[in-house]
């Protein structure tokens, strides 16, 4: 067994993606802490372990362990290389699933200024979670080519982890505010 050294093993494109979902569940985590009412503080809750989940997953490489166990599998049966198919059907099969359960859950939470926006953070993350998991050629092409000294799936990382950090906090802030013009009056 190789040993690692930690400037080996945290290299940008990990840190990036371990920042982005630790900021996310902090703020999850906070919000849940501090709101008002249920709605709020069970959404941030969800969010807060999705986003500790991913945190977890990104540090120790569980996707990466996951998809070689699969690819392992596939290439015992001799399935490998007739992937590609598959692959293309799980992906249309995975976005369309996403859009509509973010429209109904966007629905469900339009009247909490902020939850939709945080959904929908947390749904793009589990969008790139999958995609990365499947792994077709094409679409990793795209998802890691570097911009900067990052790929670009750090970016969409982060860019989710924003949505859901800044639609939590504004979802919690909202729930204290009409609390307290409750108490007020």
């Amino acid at each position: 067994m190789m040993m690692r050294t930690a400037a080996g093993w945290l290299t940008p494109v990990k840190a990036s993606g371990m920042a982005s979902y630790l900021v996310a569940a902090a703020a999850c985590g906070f919000t849940a802490t501090r709101s008002a009412g249920l709605r709020v503080p069970r959404l941030a809750s969800v969010l807060c372990a999705l986003d500790l989940v991913l945190f977890v997953d990104i540090t120790f490489d569980l996707r990466w362990r996951l998809y070689a166990f699969y690819k392992r599998g596939a290439i015992s049966h001799r399935w490998y290389n007739e992937r590609a198919e598959p692959q293309v059907v799980a992906l249309i099969s995975i976005a369309v699933a996403l859009l509509v359960t973010a429209t109904w859950l966007c629905r469900r939470f339009a009247p909490v200024r902020g939850a939709p926006l945080a959904i929908c953070g947390a749904l793009l993350s589990i969008g790139c979670w999958l995609t990365e998991l499947i792994s077709l050629h094409a679409v990793d092409a795209v998802l890691y080519r570097h911009i900067g000294p990052l790929m670009l799936v750090c970016y969409l990382w982060i860019l989710a982890s924003a949505m859901t950090a800044l639609g939590i906090w504004k979802a919690g802030s909202e729930s204290l505010r009409k609390l307290y013009a409750i108490r007020l009056h």
